[in-house]
């Protein structure tokens, strides 16, 4: 059964407290957290507490969405990677005080220096992904990859995931951000059935939005366009749904956008 969850993000910047209790109100029993100050204060201990408590309290199970935009794992700069490493450790280090059930990062990125050192570069990061991986393990949680539609990112398409965790050899999610792979199907020749089925067995969590990309600048669709892009969004949702699908998380910027969305899915039967 997949449960419908929604992105905290819809509150940034305000404190996730306000998130989360009203997230439960709304009927969602599930909140990804959107990692970055000063949406969740992370160099507080005490704040770590209140947010467990509400957690608690209003019975919802969490995830950690760790920020990618200073993090780079495949940096060849050994400073940005040192600190992008330590990063990560730190997010699973909140999200096991949280229990939450697993943390959701961006593999990397290769910008030109990356790329001059392609081979070694690639080597060193599937190194420290099985690094992480085994950290997170170590406390209980399952890691997940985040595609996203930039040339410099390392997962882009779903073969890109299924390339990196056949490499990786160790237990690896694919979150499928839903918009991020319609940027690239209206702008490339993709046959996305095709690269779903790569990765049905490991995609454990998909973003749906009705914003063409919802982590940066945000931009809803436009009018002309929605009809294709909620065509591709249910085609896609009904693919995956035949896999492993546990988690369906709904990324918007105000309520009134969590609500339009949520309503979409269940006039679609989509869950």
């Amino acid at each position: 059964m997949t449960v419908l969850g929604i992105s905290s993000i819809y509150k940034y910047p305000k404190a996730l407290i306000g998130a989360i209790k009203e997230s439960a109100l709304l009927g969602f029993r599930h909140i990804n957290i959107f990692a970055y100050p000063p949406h969740f204060k992370e160099d507080s201990e005490e704040y770590i507490r209140k947010v467990s408590k509400a957690l608690l309290e209003y019975g919802i199970d969490c995830s950690i969405k760790i920020q990618g935009y200073t993090l780079n794992l495949a940096a060849t700069n050994p400073n940005l990677r040192k600190k992008s490493i330590d990063e990560v450790i730190y997010w699973i280090y909140v999200a096991s005080r949280l229990n939450c059930s697993a943390v959701i990062l961006r593999a990397g990125m290769f910008f030109y220096s990356e790329r001059v050192f392609r081979d070694r570069t690639y080597d060193r990061l599937v190194k420290t992904l099985r690094g992480i991986i085994d950290k997170a393990h170590e406390v209980g949680l399952d890691v997940y990859v985040e595609n996203y539609p930039y040339p410099f990112d390392i997962i882009v398409l779903p073969s890109d995931f299924a390339r990196l965790s056949r490499d990786v050899h160790s237990r690896l999610h694919f979150a499928l951000n839903i918009p991020h792979l319609y940027d690239i199907y209206k702008n490339r020749r993709v046959d996305v059935n095709t690269e779903l089925q790569l990765v049905l067995p490991w995609t454990r969590m998909a973003y749906v939005s009705d914003y063409i990309n919802p982590w940066d600048c945000p931009h809803r669709i436009l009018e002309a366009e929605e009809e294709k892009f909620r065509e591709f969004t249910e085609r896609v949702l009904r693919t995956i749904k035949r896999g492993e699908l546990g988690l369906l998380i709904i990324v918007g910027y105000s309520k009134e956008d969590i609500i339009k969305i949520k309503e979409y899915l269940t006039e679609a039967e989509l869950i």
